[in-house]
């Protein structure tokens, strides 16, 4: 297993594991996605706060900031995060804790790749239909635009994928003709 996956599975887990004793699942879950953000608004960030670019005391006082942004528990956490050193580990971290979130509700993310862009009520339909033949509570959609497909769509979720595009069906049309 990769170092740095076992790491934010570790520390994913502690933080589920925590917010679940506490009862606050999706409070926390919240606030990492605004953690999330901030990560993304600041793409270094992470490594800033795990190299030495900076003096200790800058690093503290960035990391105080992102503390008074959050609930006790997720501040605790972040302090703690940064006390060994894994701020640069903090999205795989956020990552793990939403795989976590996901599974413990029913929730599953499915990639879908279109030639065109789906329109909102396209894609709630898609999701209604998703989420009765995946069994699950929600189902997350993660959209992709690819116009080599030509038409129809790419579902891909839990290591299955259902290709009813309409490339992969002039090829399969293709390959019956020259068989």
């Amino acid at each position: 297993m990769n170092k740095k996956f076992s790491v934010a599975r570790t520390y994913g887990k502690a933080l589920f594991t925590e917010a679940t004793q506490l009862n606050m699942i999706n409070e926390i879950y919240q606030e990492l996605l605004q953690l999330r953000e901030i990560y993304h608004e600041v793409p270094d960030l992470g490594d800033i706060l795990s190299d030495d670019r900076l003096s200790i005391f800058e690093k503290v006082n960035i990391v105080k900031d992102l503390e008074n942004s959050f609930s006790d528990t997720l501040a605790k956490f972040i302090h703690t995060v940064y006390d060994y050193g894994r701020m640069n580990e903090m999205l795989d971290i956020i990552d793990e804790y939403e795989h976590l979130y996901y599974d413990q509700f029913g929730i599953i993310v499915v990639n879908v790749t279109t030639a065109v862009a789906l329109s909102l009520e396209q894609r709630h339909d898609l999701e209604k239909r998703l989420a009765k033949q995946f069994h699950a509570n929600k189902v997350v959609l993660r959209p992709k635009l690819d116009p080599s497909i030509m038409g129809g769509m790419i579902v891909e979720s839990e290591h299955r994928i259902i290709d009813q595009s309409v490339r992969t069906e002039l090829n399969n049309i293709h390959a019956k003709l020259l068989a």
